[in-house]
């Protein structure tokens, strides 16, 4: 059965002389930002930050589409060469491995947030360094348990790029016309408060 639409936020990061530093994607823009803060990042990039805007899509698919055009359009100065739909991974919820079994214990972790729908299809996976900080576990024995996903069909590596949630088949980009009307904000969303609502600026991080 395919998963309902799940409105999603664009959204823009500016510094105190309103340059565009990032854009990117989140349902929770609000537990994305306290993440950036987290990334270890030779920019530095989201200390920088003292401006956010939300631009609320109708789904992830849209928000997706709509990202890389307003990446090559607006060329924000950290995304990069390449932008990905980084899976949210807040390592204080993951426990320490604790001894014996240690592969099979962060397949579970990686597996259970798959299940939970936390990580989506065609999300990158956090870095190895993120998961082994967050467990105790050694490289090696991350890459193991990753391995052992790809064998089950949940996780696919793409060389230069990572790890990501595998995929189905999609069958193709979304039209202007179908951008538009994604665009749309749904009605549920616009009458609700706090962060669903359209568009909106928020100060500081």
């Amino acid at each position: 059965m395919p998963e309902s639409p799940e409105p999603t936020a664009l959204y823009r990061y500016f510094d105190a002389d309103d340059v565009l530093l990032y854009i990117g994607i989140s349902n929770d823009p609000d537990f994305r930002s306290k993440a950036h803060l987290y990334e270890r990042r030779p920019d530095n990039w989201p200390k920088q930050a003292v401006r956010r805007t939300d631009e609320w899509c109708a789904s992830r698919e849209a928000a997706l589409a709509i990202e890389k055009v307003a990446i090559e359009t607006e060329k924000p100065l950290y995304n990069g060469t390449h932008n990905y739909d980084d899976a949210e991974f807040d390592p204080s919820t993951w426990p320490e491995a604790e001894r014996g079994r240690k592969v099979e214990q962060i397949a579970a972790l990686i597996r259970g947030e798959i299940e939970a729908g936390r990580w989506r299809a065609g999300q990158r996976l956090p870095s190895i360094r993120a998961m082994t900080e967050a467990t105790g576990v050694s490289q090696p024995l991350i890459s193991k348990a990753s391995t052992r996903l790809q064998q089950e069909g949940l996780l696919v590596f793409e060389p230069g790029r990572g790890l990501f949630v595998k995929a189905p088949p999609t069958s193709g980009r979304l039209s202007p016309a179908s951008l538009a009307e994604a665009r749309r904000v749904p009605p549920g969303l616009a009458e609700c408060g706090g962060s669903g609502c359209g568009r909106r600026v928020l100060r500081g991080r």
